[in-house]
């Protein structure tokens, strides 16, 4: 596993050596027995981003800190025992909601979509289109919505006993 550290000489890591690795990779090392490597979180999920994010988490560009952070976290949230990972991908999508809203519901700022992560860009772009279908949809004005006969005539059923009698 010399080949993982670039400064390494040797065929086989020393013992403490810290390397970045595949997510997937980390996983298969760590569920051998006896487990091979110890694994980290990713440094924007640790205490300390994690205290930013909770504190305002629309000043901070997820797309620049991890273009899947949602998607990420998801993977990692499962891993982790005390649940901080989850909590803070909640929290974060509360907090940022309304500046996802704002930005889907004006097509001026689709394009200062740069602070979103790649999901949050993917649900920006596809609620503006679905804004501006509808309201062309409503503009056109030649099918207006109308109750159906059906529902018009439908009488509750023991009114309907009631007047039988």
């Amino acid at each position: 596993m010399g080949f993982l550290d670039p400064s390494s000489t040797e065929d086989d890591l020393k013992m403490g050596t810290n390397v970045e690795i595949p997510l997937w990779l980390a996983e298969s090392l760590y569920f051998r027995r006896p487990p091979l490597v110890s694994v980290d979180l990713p440094k924007i999920y640790k205490e300390a981003y994690r205290e930013i994010l909770n504190a305002d988490a629309c000043t901070v560009d997820l797309h620049k800190l991890g273009q899947h952070f949602y998607e990420l976290g998801c993977y990692i949230a499962k891993h982790d025992i005390k649940g901080e990972v989850a909590n803070t991908l909640i929290n974060t999508f509360r907090q940022r909601f309304r500046m996802i809203l704002s930005a889907s519901a004006s097509t001026d700022s689709i394009s200062s979509l740069q602070p979103l992560s790649e999901s949050e860009r993917e649900r920006t772009t596809a609620a503006a289109v679905t804004e501006k279908a509808l309201s062309l949809w409503l503009q056109r004005g030649d099918c207006p919505l109308s109750t159906a006969n059906m529902v018009a005539s439908h009488r509750k059923r023991k009114r309907a006993e009631m007047e039988m009698f």
